[in-house]
């Protein structure tokens, strides 16, 4: 009798977005759909094709690519959130028809107070929020380039109106995928002061390429 999966849906396909689908795609639990933009018809022709220095050349087709939230028909267990944090407050309206109060909301991005307008949205949801140190490239729609730059932290947001031991099951689960996907992450407890120092960084490295018109790579 084959075991039940765990539907998954990310939001904002870009190069981090398809590097963690690729993580997700990797465990056997998971039925991932993913929300593609402007990379929708390669990646519906073609799938997501990754070079990576840690994980080798992959090419990997999600189980389903919707192009818009409105082609959404259920509710699902985790929605990751790996857009760009602009509008959050529209995207999460966007994302109700996704969402019940079993679903748990998984916040991959830069930025403070990204977890607010997902609360005020939907008050019964748990969160978990992260901070990525993927090095990671869409270097043409669906063909992403990932460096040896690999972490992720990851914790509650907790959410009194949720049973705390139910909060810690959603994330003992969804980093469970992480762990099918073979991909470094660290658990934190209180997640907003490596929110604060990945601002800090981003705030130096972009000015100083910006100054420079080096990029990191180089």
């Amino acid at each position: 009798m084959e075991t039940q999966k765990t539907n998954v849906l990310l939001y904002g396909l870009g190069a981090i977005g398809s590097f963690y689908a690729f993580i997700l795609q990797r465990s056997n639990r998971v039925r991932l759909t993913v929300v593609a933009r402007s990379n929708y018809q390669a990646v519906v022709k073609n799938g997501i094709y990754i070079d990576s220095a840690n994980h080798g050349q992959h090419r990997f087709h999600p189980d389903l690519v919707i192009k818009s939230l409105s082609e959404v028909t259920h509710a699902y267990n985790y929605i990751v959130c790996a857009n760009k944090a602009i509008d959050q407050g529209e995207v999460a309206a966007q994302l109700a028809p996704a969402v019940d109060e079993n679903t748990t909301f998984v916040i991959i991005q830069n930025g403070v107070g990204n977890e607010e307008p997902f609360r005020r949205a939907f008050p019964r949801c748990s969160i978990l929020t992260c901070v990525t140190w993927v090095g990671a490239t869409q270097t043409s729609p669906g063909v992403i380039t990932h460096i040896k730059s690999e972490d992720l932290q990851i914790g509650l947001f907790p959410n009194p109106s949720v049973d705390a031991a139910l909060e810690n099951s959603r994330l003992e689960e969804f980093t469970s995928f992480l762990s099918d996907g073979g991909t470094k992450f660290q658990i934190i407890e209180d997640m907003q002061l490596p929110r604060w120092e990945k601002v800090v960084w981003n705030a130096a490295w972009n000015s100083i390429t910006a100054l420079t018109m080096v990029d990191t790579q180089t």
